[in-house]
């Protein structure tokens, strides 16, 4: 599954959730923590890409080990979730 966010289609307050959320948390630590056993089923991995104008930045994490910070912004992805190009 993929999904694009513009939060400029978003409304205002759904929009201010979503940047307060990437504003509050720092990418490069999300998915240092413990993730999922191998072979853990039922289990979501998130690739993330940010970019918010002249700046960019990555974030590949499970959901074990997802920031409470990020919720929003997983949860609004989420909701637009479409399978990926080249998927059956």
């Amino acid at each position: 599954m993929q999904a694009t966010l513009d939060t400029s289609e978003l409304a205002p307050e759904q929009a201010r959730e979503v940047l307060d959320a990437l504003d509050s948390v720092d990418l490069k630590r999300v998915g240092k923590g413990q993730g999922w056993p191998p072979g853990a089923a039922d289990t979501f991995h998130y690739d993330l890409k940010i970019d918010r104008g002249a700046t960019s930045g990555t974030a590949s994490f499970s959901d074990r080990q997802l920031p409470a910070e990020l919720a929003p912004v997983v949860r609004t992805l989420m909701d637009r979730a479409q399978p990926a190009s080249g998927s059956e």
